[in-house]
This record gives C-alpha cells, sequence and structure tokens, in this order.
C-alpha cells in the first residue's frame, strides 16, 4: 500500500504521534513483531539488556518479511528497518551502567519536554516503561505462524541463557553499539543470505552457521522452558527461507507483486485456519 494515500486511524494518540514527527509517522505503513520476556529484577533486565543486544541481528535475519515498498523490489530483506530508523530514539540501544541510569535518562527527556513518558522510547530492545520486561522490537513481523511462535521462543530462550550465565558469574561480552549496528545493517540488506561478524573471532561468518550457534547456545534451556520444538523451527526456516525470501523467490520465478500479496494472504489465513 501506498503510505500517502492512507488515513490515520482517528484516534488521539495517533493525533499527537501526526502532529509532531509529521510525515516520518504518515510513512509508518509497516508491521513489526514485539515480544516481551518477564524479568522482574530491574538491574537484571538491564544486564540481560545489554548482553542480549548482541543477538538483535541474528533475530531480525531470522524473520525479515518486507523487500518490497510501494510496489518496487527494494534490494534490502527488512525495508521496514530502514523506515522505522527515521524514528527518533530508535535503533540499537546504548550501554547502561545500571536501572537508575535508565530511569534517569527517561525522566530528563520527560523533564526537558523531549517525551511524555518512556513509551516513545523505541529502542530495537528496551526495558518496557510499564512492565517488568525486555521488550524486543527489533523483528519484521513473519506471515506464518510457526515463524512468530519460534522467534519468540528465541527471544525467550536467550534471556534465560544469559539470565543463567549471571546466577554462575559468567557474563557474556558486551559490544559497541556502532559493532552491533553494522551487523544489523547487513541482516536489513541480505537477511539469512549474508554474513555477519563475529566478534570475537573478528571474522565474517555466514549467518546460516550463526543461526545454528544460536540455537545451540540456548540448548540448556530450552527443555526448562519448554520450546525445544518451537526453537528447532529455526532448521525449517533455514531450509525455506524467511518471508522475506519467499516473496522474492515468487518474483523471480515469474511472478508478479499481486501474486505476492495472494502468498502473504494465503500464509496468514492458513495460520488462522490451523489455528
Amino acid at each position: 500500500s501506498r503510505w500517502n494515500e492512507q488515513q490515520i486511524t482517528d484516534n488521539e494518540r495517533y493525533k499527537m504521534l501526526e502532529e509532531e514527527l509529521q510525515d516520518v509517522v504518515r510513512t509508518l505503513v509497516i508491521f513489526g513483531l514485539h515480544v516481551h520476556v518477564a524479568i522482574p529484577d530491574p538491574e537484571r533486565r538491564i544486564e540481560t539488556l545489554n548482553e542480549a543486544r548482541y543477538f538483535l541481528p541474528h533475530l531480525l535475519a531470522l524473520s525479515t518479511s518486507s523487500p518490497f515498498w510501494m510496489g518496487r523490489n527494494t534490494g534490502l530483506k527488512s525495508y521496514r528497518s530502514v523506515i522505522w530508523s527515521n524514528f527518533p530514539r530508535t535503533g540499537i540501544p546504548p550501554d547502561l551502567s545500571s536501572f537508575d541510569e535508565y530511569q534517569n535518562y527517561v525522566e530528563l527527556l520527560v523533564k526537558t519536554g523531549s517525551i511524555d513518558n518512556g513509551k516513545k522510547i523505541w529502542w530495537d530492545l528496551r526495558a518496557h516503561p510499564a512492565f517488568p520486561t525486555l521488550e524486543f522490537r527489533v523483528c519484521d513481523m513473519p506471515t506464518r505462524l510457526e515463524e512468530t511462535i519460534c522467534l519468540a521462543a528465541l527471544m525467550q530462550a536467550i534471556c534465560a541463557k544469559l539470565l543463567k550465565l549471571r546466577e554462575r558469574n559468567l557474563g557474556f561480552r558486551k559490544y559497541m553499539p556502532a559493532l552491533i549496528a553494522e551487523n544489523k545493517w547487513r541482516a536489513i540488506r541480505y537477511g539469512l543470505d549474508g554474513k555477519l561478524i563475529d566478534f570475537g573471532k573478528q571474522a565474517e561468518v555466514p549467518m546460516r552457521d550463526l543461526a545454528i550457534e544460536l540455537v545451540e547456545f540456548v540448548d540448556d534451556v530450552v527443555d526448562d522452558l519448554g520450546s525445544r520444538q518451537a526453537v528447532q523451527y529455526v532448521d525449517t526456516i533455514l531450509a525455506e527461507g524467511t518471508s522475506a525470501d519467499r516473496q522474492l523467490r515468487i518474483l523471480k520465478e515469474g511472478g508478479d507483486t499481486r501474486a505476492v500479496v495472494e502468498m502473504l494472504a494465503a500464509e496468514t489465513m492458513g495460520a488462522g485456519v490451523r489455528d
């Protein structure tokens, strides 16, 4: 759909956002997957945020579903990420020393009229201002139910594994947001077919290999979480591609964007029928 032909829903919050952000918000004809993982202790929440940032590009690459914009093939696997980056206070979150530092940041922005509440901090991963959760916001919206469940299970497992390491006094290394952003760009551009940087090895590694490594990383927590089957769906994503891959495959095989829309509707409705 074309953003400049859309009507803004008659809602007070949307009207406020339109007044503040103008065309930045009017172009927001996109869909993202947001997943909350409960971590009651606020300090543990911030520690986990700092460490879980590393995996944001991996999760994005596994979820890509937005290769088209305004009826065109953009050449990117996640053009949604490009549109969303126009918003303020988005992207990879900074390294936070404590929950107090995060609260002070929010309070300063409120005090200076930058925002009216913490919900307008739209990082790819944030400590939610109202709930005792980490909220993952980096992913495109998958078009298969199984993919959505898989990604949610992965996010939960990543948090559980990092907390388990903390309990053993084994932290996960933190990396500069700028380095993680480099991997995020690679995920945006190439999805599963790209290479991300393994910062520990200081080398490029195929994203498909990193996806397998991620599943292995969380292997010792998924049974306790009851999510082994959901996490193992990564194998299917690697075999069949993400929604972006399937959309582009239709185009490559001679279809047009209408055929892509029909495929997306079939996948989405198919999930609803199975449910």
